[in-house]
């Protein structure tokens, strides 16, 4: 492209470098045949300003616009370029689960890591549980509750509240509740130590898996306050199963011959990850940490306040309409406004929202 550049550029100069000598040969031409005269003088300047030898020749203005052309061309080109490389760029390094907002999006970092497969030996976080293993899977989460300003709060999908008195508005880590759901899960393989259903298990040695204990996420009722002894665990697997489908990892994992178990051909669990550095969400989470606050209210009509003190809605967003017998005389089940309920209220009424009114 720069050698015909070049071309055209010289032979635009020789267009150029003709038109003036044709006009000096025609000049010279005037004064050698016509000196004789004021005649011929006056043809002579008739003709150096004629508009036919000062207009640059046709084929010289096509090269003009030829080689215009072919510079604004280049240029373009040249811009096209750098924006659809800028583009891909971006569009390769976004993470496109970071769409959805969330406050700790600035602490996403990346690398890359290898998995243990821990079959033969055990990491940390394996083997009979003691006080030490318990720490550090509780250390994993311990930052669970996190507080945002009130401009973070607005952005997010669903709407959260902030501690109450305050506007500092909390939020929990989806990564959090998960470990805290494999803790739980991880708690079952060792009765022996943590001796979670016993209470859900009869005489017999058979589960309760109807009770409210076993359906309601982490609570037992103990003298008419909810214990923090049992969390359900299939909400906690289920869980789990969502995150997992959600972030679906396909990192490719290997196969070959187990060697030295010599079982035939299987896949090779050691295997290389781009993961997002979990050090950087804890310390994001570790600077924002919630401060201590009351948390369990068992004073209803207190609860009733801090929900009209707010402008969102505190209903589930699950649907436990089918579950009304597990709460009986609530209104806030569709059931118990359709039939009156005969029995004991074991505890007053609470609405949702400060406006006191049913959405159904």
């Amino acid at each position: 492209m720069a050698a015909s550049l070049l071309r055209y550029c010289a032979k635009a100069n020789w267009c150029k470098d003709q038109d003036f000598m044709a006009l000096q040969a025609s000049s010279k031409s005037s004064v050698d045949d016509c000196s004789d005269g004021p005649w011929r003088e006056h043809e002579e300047q008739k003709r150096l300003l004629s508009p036919e030898i000062l207009e640059t020749p046709p084929t010289c203005r096509r090269h003009h616009h030829l080689l215009f052309g072919l510079v604004m061309g280049n240029i373009f080109l040249t811009i096209v370029t750098i924006l659809l490389a800028v583009a891909l760029s971006i569009a390769a390094s976004q993470d496109p689960s970071l769409t959805v907002y969330s406050p700790a999006k600035e602490a996403v970092r990346y690398y890359v890591h290898r998995f243990r497969p821990a079959l033969g030996n055990e990491t940390e976080y394996m083997g009979f549980p003691t006080d030490e293993t318990d720490q550090r899977w509780e250390a994993l989460y311990q930052y669970n509750a996190s507080v945002i300003s009130e401009t973070q709060a607005r952005r997010l999908l669903t709407p959260t509240m902030a501690i109450p008195g305050t506007k500092r508005y909390l939020v929990e880590l989806e990564v959090f509740h998960n470990l805290h759901c494999l803790n739980e899960l991880r708690k079952l393989l060792w009765p022996e130590r943590y001796r979670l259903l016993e209470q859900l298990t009869s005489e017999n040695g058979t589960i309760d898996r109807s009770s409210f204990g076993f359906k309601h996420w982490g609570e037992i009722i103990s003298a008419g306050r909810p214990s923090m002894r049992l969390t359900r665990k299939d909400h906690c697997v289920d869980s789990l199963r969502q995150a997992l489908m959600c972030n679906a990892d396909i990192s490719p994992i290997s196969w070959h011959v187990n060697v030295p178990f010599n079982r035939g051909i299987y896949p090779r669990l050691a295997t290389t990850h781009t993961c997002k550095d979990f050090s950087q969400i804890q310390k994001w989470a570790a600077e924002h940490h919630a401060p201590s606050f009351e948390q369990r209210i068992y004073d209803f009509e207190e609860l009733q306040r801090v929900i009209d003190d707010t402008d969102i809605d505190h209903s589930t967003e699950e649907d436990l309409q089918n579950q009304y017998w597990l709460f009986p005389g609530d209104k806030w089940f569709k059931h118990w406004r359709e039939h009156t309920y005969h029995g004991e209220v074991s505890r007053p009424q609470i609405y949702p929202t400060s406006r006191h009114e049913w959405e159904d």
